[in-house]
């Protein structure tokens, strides 16, 4: 036993850019994030839902909205509950510390509000992309009143929520400390660039930069809100222009 703890584990315990301090919630974080990330691709995917739960619906928007809105809802609780669970149950942290908070919110509602008036350009433009067509809206559903575009935006909202408490937040900040911020910031911008494999192209590149883009504004203000609110406005303005075409 004292062989496998001081040779085949040894590298488990051996972080050292925080001042030489060994830290178990660094290990923690990664192990967590490879679970979660796997557990998401399959468990949470709609594929699974299609497997389990497609054959109470007929094919159409219906079955869309219901497939994807139990994505939406398997990300938050992979993404957002379970890490919360994580930070207080076992690293005894306060969620404060990951970007739980309003953080520098002067800085964040202004860079927010120059986000809210430029990303339309950029989205009207690419939603002429006929790949992007194909991909969005998630369900046709989301286009047919304005009532229904609004409680898509409600069913949206927790896949946002837990995809930028993990990246921004879990990964981004709780990484920071162990790494630095540079390098936090890209081991989050690689990961979840990779999540956005088979999607369209320029979707990819989009995730490229605005995964730094993203991590350097949670860096700035030290919240995921302001990330969270740009995501999810890049994500209903992208439904709409997309479902117009």
């Amino acid at each position: 036993m004292s062989f496998l703890n001081n040779t085949f584990f040894s590298p488990l315990t051996e972080f050292h850019p925080a001042g030489n301090k060994k830290s178990k919630n660094l290990v923690i974080i990664w192990f967590s994030v490879i679970v979660l990330l796997t557990v998401a691709l399959y468990e949470g995917h709609t594929s699974f839902f299609i497997k389990h739960f497609g054959h109470h619906f007929e094919a159409g928007p219906l079955l869309d909205w219901y497939k994807w809105g139990y994505h939406h809802l398997a990300v938050f609780v992979l993404w957002f509950i379970v890490p919360v669970l994580l930070i207080k149950a076992w690293m005894k942290e306060k969620t404060a510390n990951f970007g739980m908070q309003l953080g520098d919110w002067k800085f964040g509602l202004k860079a927010t509000l120059v986000a809210f008036l430029i990303l339309p350009i950029g989205v009207y433009i690419s939603s002429f992309d006929t790949d992007m067509q194909a991909q969005y809206p998630l369900t046709t559903l989301a286009m047919q009143s304005p009532s229904y575009f609004a409680l898509w935006g409600l069913v949206y909202l927790p896949y946002y929520i837990g995809w930028e408490f993990l990246f921004r937040g879990y990964v981004g900040i709780g990484m920071r400390k162990y790494y630095g911020a540079f390098t936090a910031i890209m081991i989050q911008t690689v990961l979840s660039t990779i999540m956005h494999i088979g999607k369209p192209e320029g979707e990819t590149w989009g995730a490229v930069v605005g995964g730094i883009y993203l991590g350097l504004l949670t860096y700035r203000t030290n919240s995921i809100l302001w990330a969270l609110l740009f995501h999810w406005y890049l994500g209903m303005i992208n439904t709409y222009f997309c479902g117009i075409h």
